[in-house]
């Protein structure tokens, strides 16, 4: 282990329950492994995004976990009884470890996915939550994080943190009812860091080698489906004041400028037998650029990762897959370039997607290459990503202006 891995080990070894909040690429899935077996546990219960499970079980091999355990995807855990009551069951009468990997997922404490794994969590007499980081909203992430290891560390009410830690804002336009959000209050921020700081561990990627970055704007000409669809929106919400429109609006033209023929064929060009890999927001990018180009394509439906990424591996050939698939646990420092064919608004998933190349045991220096349409909504979401903000608050922000000027301007 390096120095990184080594303190963050030797302080998780004297407590219970630990966030291994380090970036990615750092070796989190090592320092957990390391603790599992140094605690003599009967049986760890390693729970991550279903997608990832594969990439998890070669980890474990790798770094040669001594511990039994069981692997299942958050989506099992809410979506089978079966499964779920079938693995309380192996739990009985066994000293337990329990590990929630990409933790973001555990965030939101009104679905049964958080209920049961808060379950799990009872019943284990260790628990780890690992995660780049620690928020992809807001500090309120920060909260169901820390009750699931124990509702001691904040030892406060939902409630009471809101009330403690958060401002309440509330805004209405004329003939229309009452909106509240709440947003992160700094006043008390010291105090929050202070209360969950003996139970995590933070550090960034010690990384030594060049990041070059290219955006390649592509004049979008077509211009009747985009505007045609703007108006049409725009009219639809000028006449509800529903919010849900401009979500649906939002991304609509992300999906015209996205599938864009003239962007995606200097695209194909490019990556033209290069190692490289290529990252889509939908389908039907995919569709069109593997039929245009010799790749190697995993999206949601693809059995055989680990397969393709091996051929990937020793191959000439770019890798295109979807941010749903491709942006967690991927380790894939031997390629050395990601092209971005379109972007989303969620900002973890594109920060995810940038460390499958920037991860120790790089040896080269990395690029980052964009092609995109050259359109508001491709501007929206770069600054939108650029600030950290989901969809959700970004709407909230521009409603409180009260003004429908952006809409009109992207």
């Amino acid at each position: 282990m390096n120095k990184q891995q080594i303190a963050a080990f030797e302080k998780f070894s004297k407590l219970k329950v630990g966030a291994l909040f380090m970036e990615m690429g750092t070796g989190k899935t090592k320092v957990a492994i390391e603790l599992v077996d140094y605690n003599k546990c009967d049986l760890l219960i390693y729970v991550a995004p279903f997608s990832t499970l594969n990439n998890i079980k070669t980890e474990f091999e790798k770094w040669g976990l001594k511990t039994p355990y069981i692997l299942m995807g958050y989506e099992t855990i809410s979506s089978s009884d079966k499964k779920y009551l079938n693995l309380l069951e192996q739990m009985k009468n066994k000293k337990c470890f329990i590990i929630a990997d990409e933790s973001i997922f555990i965030k939101n404490e009104n679905t049964k996915r958080f209920r049961r794994l808060c379950q799990l969590r009872e019943k284990c007499d260790y628990a780890l939550i690992l995660n780049g980081t620690p928020l992809t909203k807001n500090e309120w992430d920060l909260y169901n994080q820390m009750y699931f290891l124990s509702p001691l560390i904040l030892n406060m009410s939902r409630d009471e943190f809101l009330n403690t830690f958060f401002t309440k804002i509330t805004y209405k336009k004329i003939g229309q009812r009452e909106n509240t959000f709440y947003k992160f209050s700094k006043v008390n921020a010291e105090l929050l860091y202070k209360m969950i700081e003996p139970y995590i561990f933070k550090c960034e990627l010690d990384f030594n080698r060049n990041e070059d970055v290219t955006y390649n704007f592509i004049p979008y000409l077509d211009e009747d489906d985009y505007y045609q669809e703007k108006e049409r929106r725009l009219n639809e919400y000028i006449e509800t004041r529903n919010s849900d429109v401009i979500i649906n609006m939002l991304n609509s033209l992300n999906v015209i400028a996205s599938n864009y023929r003239l962007k995606n064929d200097k695209l194909i060009e490019y990556c033209k037998n290069k190692q490289l890999i290529v990252f889509c927001n939908f389908l039907n990018e995919i569709e069109y650029i593997s039929s245009n180009l010799d790749c190697y394509v995993i999206t949601g439906n693809t059995k055989n990762r680990k397969e393709i990424i091996e051929k990937f591996k020793n191959d000439n050939k770019p890798l295109v897959m979807t941010f749903g698939v491709g942006s967690y646990s991927l380790n894939l420092q031997f390629c050395d370039e990601i092209v971005y064919s379109s972007l989303t608004f969620d900002f973890g998933k594109m920060e995810q997607s940038r460390y499958r190349i920037k991860r120790l045991g790089q040896e080269k220096d990395i690029k980052y290459t964009y092609f995109l349409t050259d359109l508001g909504i491709t501007h929206l979401i770069l600054d939108n990503i650029d600030k950290k903000q989901t969809l959700e608050n970004l709407i909230k922000e521009k409603m409180i202006e009260g003004d429908i000027k952006w809409l009109k301007n992207i």
